[in-house]
């Protein structure tokens, strides 16, 4: 049978906080879910990953990147609802549960997001991310305005907009809901429902260079200003904050406010 939703994990390690990242999913209170592992580059150890029916691996022989890896097990993937989890980050139990239902009620909703807890590499709780809930297309023309390890899209929307950029090594999840929010409604749930892992070793901080990822979220926001009607001017003036924002976290003079605790 065709599961409702698949999970789609891409990994560069088979460490701690992959298993759990992975056993978080394997507790999920929906049970009709399939996982798919992407080992990017990477062999699998035995023992690593359980012999469980709903979880199909996917193997690059050498690592292609982040958003290779996702459209990898995206097209792998059989269920109609598409999930994100990064492999050191973790899902609550009822969090698949919750983002179907919403879906269900929600005929136009075509990508679903929520809150996101920060926790450091013990998994020790140092923050909270609070994305927008209101006029969030508008809100994405200034930021990202969901958590990548939070979100559900319905799979035909994803397979619309071509998938993930690979030429975004970095921001990958920013230029796709960028692109999504010109096909149909997008929705972030005011309730924490992953914990967002904060460590040294993020893959996403060693990714380089900045200039070609850039390029492409710059032109999926001027693309979405066009279609929501904001005037040029103002939307250059936007882009401008942003990449000079950009440049100065490349070269760690700011700080994300995520990192900022409470």
């Amino acid at each position: 049978m065709t599961p409702t939703v698949s999970v789609v994990i891409p990994t560069v390690w088979l460490n701690e906080h992959f298993q759990q990242a992975l056993e978080s999913i394997l507790a999920q209170t929906l049970r009709d879910i399939e996982i798919v592992v992407v080992l990017d580059g990477i062999e699998d150890v035995d023992d690593v990953i359980p012999d469980d029916s709903r979880i199909t691996v996917v193997r690059h022989s050498a690592r292609r990147g982040t958003p290779a890896a996702i459209n990898s097990g995206v097209a792998a993937a059989q269920a109609p609802f598409i999930a994100r989890l990064d492999a050191d980050d973790v899902a609550s139990p009822e969090r698949l549960e919750r983002q179907v239902a919403e879906f269900r009620s929600r005929p136009d909703l075509v990508l679903l997001g929520s809150y996101a807890a920060v926790i450091d590499s013990s998994g020790a709780p140092t923050g909270l991310v609070e994305v927008p809930i209101n006029a969030i297309p508008t809100a994405l023309l200034r930021r990202n305005a969901f958590v990548h390890s939070s979100v559900m899209i319905r799979r035909g929307v994803l397979e619309l907009v071509g998938g993930y950029d690979e030429r975004c090594n970095r921001m990958q999840d920013y230029d796709l809901w960028l692109r999504i929010a010109r096909i149909g409604e997008v929705a972030n749930i005011p309730d924490v429902l992953v914990a967002y892992r904060v460590h040294d070793g993020m893959h996403s901080r060693a990714t380089s260079p900045i200039g070609p990822a850039a390029r492409c979220v710059l032109a999926s926001r001027n693309r979405l200003a066009r279609s929501l009607g904001r005037s040029a001017a103002r939307q250059h003036a936007e882009n401008a904050l942003w990449t000079l924002a950009q440049l100065l976290r490349h070269a760690r003079l700011r700080r994300p406010r995520y990192l900022i605790t409470r």
